[in-house]
């Protein structure tokens, strides 16, 4: 009969794995305006900074901006998923996302005891920020990021294993700006050069023929988006994607973030419940991980 290993074992493996590592992890607005959701995540998340990992929260805006828009009679406007900020649209997503979404992410840590720091806009040291262009497409107060600054970052992380920011920023004038959330993610993510980027919304993965793939290469990007397959917010996703595996981030998960433990499951689990982005030349690396992290856990289930 197998002498059984004790948990401390398994724990010792994604320790070892993941330690130190700074994993970037983007939320949309849907799984932050539920309270019930968000306390799964952050008690997710609690459970990876105890295993030493680090984790930036991004968090943007969805359904909630859009009812509180039509309830003031504002109209809501989009342009190949991207939303058009006027005045009246940006005081909005002000009183929203550094309001209310920011005190709900507070409350959750409050909740669940986890140490950290939530922010409710993005510090100006992070990025330079830059009111974007009104032609071809005037999207009003939206914000480029046309760079970004690690060490403000890394320093933070020197007294915290979680910090939470919200997608809005202000240019060096102080003109506070709306920003992609998945923007602001692949940017931080590429220029921290973080361990893995996290990108949770309300679908499971890229649906290809009816199902989400398992795996997608960098290569395969461009085909999805000119053939039509992945358009409007996926095909926002899919560029910012391409752009952070270009910019050196190694893996890129897309996942469920309204599934209970979606986060969790992800990292702790040999294959994911998601979409899994590299390039090609990763795929001899993470099918072998795949099998070593498999040994791990069926010595665990005989534990």
């Amino acid at each position: 009969m197998a002498r059984k290993k004790p948990n401390f074992f398994i724990d010792a493996f994604y320790e070892s794995k993941f330690k130190d590592n700074l994993f970037v992890v983007k939320v949309g607005g849907k799984i932050v305006e539920d309270r019930g959701i968000l306390d799964n995540l952050i008690s997710n998340i609690r459970d990876l900074t105890l295993h030493g990992i680090k984790i930036l929260l991004i968090y943007g805006h969805g359904r909630l901006v859009d009812e509180k828009l039509q309830q003031r009679g504002i109209e809501v406007k989009k342009v190949e998923g991207r939303r058009v900020t006027d005045a009246a649209t940006l005081e909005v997503i002000q009183e929203v996302v550094g309001g209310t979404l920011s005190l709900n992410i507070a409350s959750s840590m409050a909740k669940h005891n986890v140490e950290g720091i939530a922010l409710n806009a993005i510090p100006h040291d992070w990025m330079r920020l830059e009111l974007r262009p009104k032609k071809p497409v005037d999207y009003g107060f939206v914000g480029d990021v046309k760079s970004t600054e690690s060490r403000p970052v890394a320093r933070l992380f020197r007294n915290a294993n979680f910090v939470a920011c919200s997608c809005v920023g202000m240019t060096p004038e102080g003109q506070v700006l709306n920003i992609n959330a998945d923007t602001i993610a692949t940017q931080l993510a590429t220029g921290t050069k973080a361990h893995k980027l996290m990108f949770l919304s309300d679908v499971d993965g890229v649906q290809i023929d009816g199902k989400a793939a398992d795996i997608i290469t960098a290569q395969e990007i461009p085909g999805l988006i000119k053939n039509g397959i992945a358009t409007g917010g996926m095909k926002v996703k899919l560029e910012n994607c391409l752009a952070a595996l270009e910019g050196g981030v190694r893996r890129i998960h897309l996942i469920n973030g309204l599934r209970p433990d979606a986060l969790k499951k992800e990292i702790y689990e040999s294959v994911g419940p998601g979409t899994m982005l590299f390039h090609e030349s990763e795929r001899a690396a993470y099918a072998n991980e795949v099998e070593a992290q498999k040994v791990i856990e069926r010595q665990g289930k005989r534990a």
